[in-house]
C-alpha cells in the first residue's frame, strides 16, 4: 500500500530535486508514515511509507546493494526461510530478519532475472542497475499490487500510482482511442497493457519489463506449471495437504497487530476466517481479528449476513455488518476514479472500506476460491479416457455417483458446440448507433489487429477453464479498484486463496470429486464452520442492484444536455439521449457506459486534466 514513483532519465539528464519534492507531495496520502525522495544523476525516486504491521517491511526505499542495485517498490514476500536457505547455500550471509525488500535484492545479485521464479508473494517494483544502466520492472502472477509505466521523450517513469504518473510535463493528456472504445461498448477494456491515458501503460500481472540500451522490452515470466494429477492413497491426504497450505498463506498475510476480513456468507471467505482465527489464537491475539459483511439491505432481502453471522459466531469473531438506510446509484461514484469505471455503487464501497480501515489497515479476502472448485469435469473425463484409465473412471466418476446420486457436472461446452454443427452461426456484434461511425471503423480495425497479437494461454488438460481465466488478469483489475491510489482509502487487501502454492495444488487435484462445487474445501473445513454454511450452495447474487434499482424502485439515469466537447469525437450525444429514452423501461446496462465515461471526462476536465 505505500506509495513510490521512480524515473529513469535516458537521455542523460539529472532528474530534477524540485520536481521529485513535488511527486512526494501528490503521493504523501498513501504513506503518512514517512517518506523519502532520493535522486542520483539520470535516476530518481520517491516512496511514502504505509505501516500495515507487515513483518520485514522496509520503511525507507529505495533500498540499496552496494554501489549497484536499487529497489523501490511494493513488496510483501512468503516462503523467506526457503530464499534465505538458497542464499546461505550460495555462501551469502542472509539474515533471517532482513527485510523483504532486502532479500529480495540478495537474491538478484545471485539469480538476476532467474530470481522471479523463487519470488513468492505480493509485488510491484523496479530495480535499477547502475553498472548495466539497466532497469527490471515486475509484477506478481496475480497482480496483488499495481504498476503503471511511461516512456516519453528520454524519461521512462513509473509508479503504483496512476494519477501520479500524469504530473510529469513530458507526458500528454490525450485519451487512448482503443480503451475509450471498448470502454464504450463493454464498459471496461480488455486489453490489460493500456489505460486511458495514450502515453501511460499498466505492467500486467506476471510480466516483467527491461529498459535497456533504450528500448523497452515487456514479456511474461511466469506461467502456473502444468503437471500431473496427484493420486494420493487416502483422500485425508487432500484434505490435509489443503489446510496446511490455507494455513501458510493466512499465516504469510495476517498482519502484526490488528487485521480486517471480508466475510461473506460462503465457504471461501468462511474458511479464511477460521484459519486465521486458529493461528491468532496459537500466537495468542485473537482479539485483533475482526470480520466486516456488505449487506445489500434494504435493497433486497439479502441471505449473506445472516449466514456470515454463523460464521462469525462460531469462530467467536468480532463482526460488524455493513449496511446503509438506503441504497442508490450514485452517478457521480464512476467519475471518482483515475479512470472511467462502469460500477455506479463506487462510493457505496468506498465508504464501507474506510469503515474497515478504522480498525486495520490490512483487509483480508476469500478472493479466488472459485476458479478452479467450481471444477468442470469433462475435460478431466476426457484425460482418463485418453490414457485408458478405466479403473480411474470408474472409482471417480461411479464413486461420485453413488456418493452424491448424480453424476458430476460435465460443463463441457455441449450446447456451443451443438449449434456450430447444426450450422448455427454468433450473431456478429452490431455497432451502437450512437457511436461516432468514423471513430468507431477506425479503432474497431485496430483493436482486432491487436486482439490477433495477443499470445495464447496453453490449455490446462484437467482445469482448463480455470487455467485460463488465472492467465487472463481478471484479479489483477479486481486488486487495482481495491489500491488506494483508485479508491484514496489506506486499506490493503490480500487474498490468501490467490497464493501460488494453493493454485499450483489446486491445478494437480482431480476435479472429481475434490473440486465438484468446492469438494474439497467443504470437506476440510468441517467442524471449523457451521453445518449450515458448508452445506450451503454456492449462491450468486439474487438480484443485480443497478438493475432492480431500475426495475422496481424507478432510478434513471440523469444525463448531460451538454457533455465535454471531448465526448463528440465518440459518442453521436443526441442519438444516445435517444436511444436511452426509447429503452420503454427496459434496462440495458450497456446504454450506461457513455453516461459513466461523458461523468468522469467532465470530473477530469473540470480539474483541468484534458485540453
Amino acid at each position: 500500500m505505500s506509495g513510490f514513483f521512480g524515473m529513469v532519465r535516458t537521455d542523460g539528464t539529472a532528474v530534477e530535486p524540485r520536481f521529485l519534492e513535488m511527486i512526494a507531495q501528490r503521493l504523501r496520502f498513501r504513506g503518512p508514515d514517512g517518506g523519502r525522495t532520493w535522486s542520483k544523476d539520470a535516476y530518481g525516486a520517491c516512496f511514502a511509507y504505509l505501516e500495515t504491521g507487515t513483518r520485514h517491511q522496509s520503511r525507507s526505499q529505495p533500498v540499496q546493494l552496494g554501489e549497484r542495485y536499487s529497489l523501490l517498490g511494493e513488496v510483501r514476500l512468503d516462503a523467506r526461510n526457503e530464499l534465505v536457505r538458497a542464499l546461505r547455500e550460495k555462501e551469502l550471509g542472509a539474515a533471517e530478519e532482513v527485510s523483504d525488500e532486502e532479500l529480495m535484492l540478495l537474491a538478484w545479485s545471485v539469480w538476476g532475472e532467474g530470481a522471479l521464479a523463487k519470488f513468492l508473494g505480493d509485488y510491484s517494483f523496479a530495480i535499477w542497475d547502475a553498472s548495466q544502466k539497466t532497469l527490471f520492472c515486475a509484477r506478481d502472477f496475480c497482480g496483488a499490487r499495481p504498476f503503471f509505466y511511461s516512456w516519453r521523450e528520454g524519461i521512462f517513469c513509473y509508479s503504483n500510482t496512476l494519477n501520479v504518473l500524469r504530473l510529469v510535463p513530458e507526458i500528454s493528456d490525450t485519451l487512448d482511442d482503443s480503451y475509450v472504445w471498448e470502454f464504450l461498448h463493454t464498459g471496461f477494456c480488455s486489453d490489460r497493457t493500456r489505460t486511458v491515458w495514450r502515453d501511460i501503460r499498466r505492467l500486467p500481472a506476471g510480466h516483467r519489463l527491461v529498459l535497456s540500451g533504450g528500448q523497452i522490452h515487456v514479456q511474461r515470466f511466469l506461467n502456473l506449471p502444468i503437471e500431473e494429477p496427484l493420486r494420493f492413497k487416502h483422500s485425508s491426504e487432500y484434505l490435509e495437504n489443503y489446510r496446511e497450505l490455507l494455513g501458510q498463506a493466512v499465516g504469510d498475510r495476517l498482519p502484526k497487530g490488528k487485521a480486517a476480513f471480508s466475510l461473506s456468507g460462503g465457504l471461501d471467505s468462511g474458511s479464511v476466517c477460521a484459519t486465521a482465527a486458529r493461528i491468532a489464537s496459537e500466537r495468542g491475539n485473537p482479539e485483533s481479528l475482526k470480520a466486516f459483511t456488505i449487506s445489500w439491505r434494504p435493497l433486497f432481502d439479502d441471505p449473506e449476513p445472516e449466514f456470515a453471522k454463523l460464521t462469525a459466531k462460531h469462530l467467536g469473531l468480532a463482526h460488524e455488518i455493513l449496511e446503509e438506510n438506503s441504497v442508490r446509484p450514485d452517478e457521480c461514484g464512476s467519475a471518482s476514479g483515475p479512470e472511467p469505471s462502469s460500477e455506479f455503487f463506487l462510493n457505496r464501497d468506498h465508504r464501507f472500506r474506510q469503515t474497515i480501515s478504522k480498525h486495520a489497515r490490512v483487509v483480508i479476502s476469500g478472493d479466488g476460491g472459485d476458479d478452479v472448485l467450481s471444477g468442470q469435469s469433462w475435460p478431466y473425463l476426457k484425460y482418463l479416457y485418453g490414457r485408458r484409465e478405466w479403473a480411474e473412471i470408474l472409482g471417480s466418476f461411479g464413486g461420485y455417483l453413488v456418493s452424491h446420486g448424480h453424476f458430476p457436472p460435465l460443463r463441457g461446452g455441449f450446447r456451443s458446440k451443438l449449434r456450430r454443427w447444426v450450422g448455427a452461426k454468433e450473431a456478429t456484434p452490431q455497432l451502437p448507433v450512437w457511436l461516432n461511425e468514423e471513430f468507431a471503423e477506425r479503432r474497431r480495425a485496430e483493436s482486432e489487429a491487436s486482439f490477433r497479437e495477443r499470445p495464447e494461454i496453453e490449455e490446462h488438460p484437467l482445469h482448463p477453464d480455470a487455467y485460463r481465466a488465472l492467465h487472463g488478469g481478471y484479479w489483477a483489475s479486481v486488486h487495482e479498484t481495491e489500491d488506494a491510489g483508485y479508491t484514496g482509502v489506506l486499506l490493503e487487501t490480500r487474498a490468501p486463496l490467490l497464493d501460488l502454492s494453493i493454485l499450483r495444488f489446486l491445478l494437480r487435484v482431480p476435479p472429481v470429486p475434490w473440486c465438484m462445487n468446492k469438494e474439497l474445501s467443504r470437506r476440510a473445513m468441517k467442524g471449523s464452520l457451521p453445518g449450515q454454511v458448508l452445506a450451503r450452495p454456492k449462491a450468486p447474487l439474487i438480484e443485480e442492484p443497478l438493475e432492480l434499482c431500475w426495475r422496481r424502485d424507478g432510478w434513471r439515469p440523469i444525463p448531460e444536455k451538454n457533455p465535454p466537447k471531448m465526448m463528440h469525437e465518440f459518442v453521436k450525444w443526441n442519438s444516445w439521449l435517444a436511444t436511452l429514452e426509447n429503452t420503454k423501461g427496459y434496462f440495458h446496462y450497456e446504454y450506461l457506459y457513455p453516461l459513466s465515461f461523458t461523468l468522469w471526462l467532465k470530473a477530469i476536465e473540470k480539474k483541468g486534466g484534458i485540453q
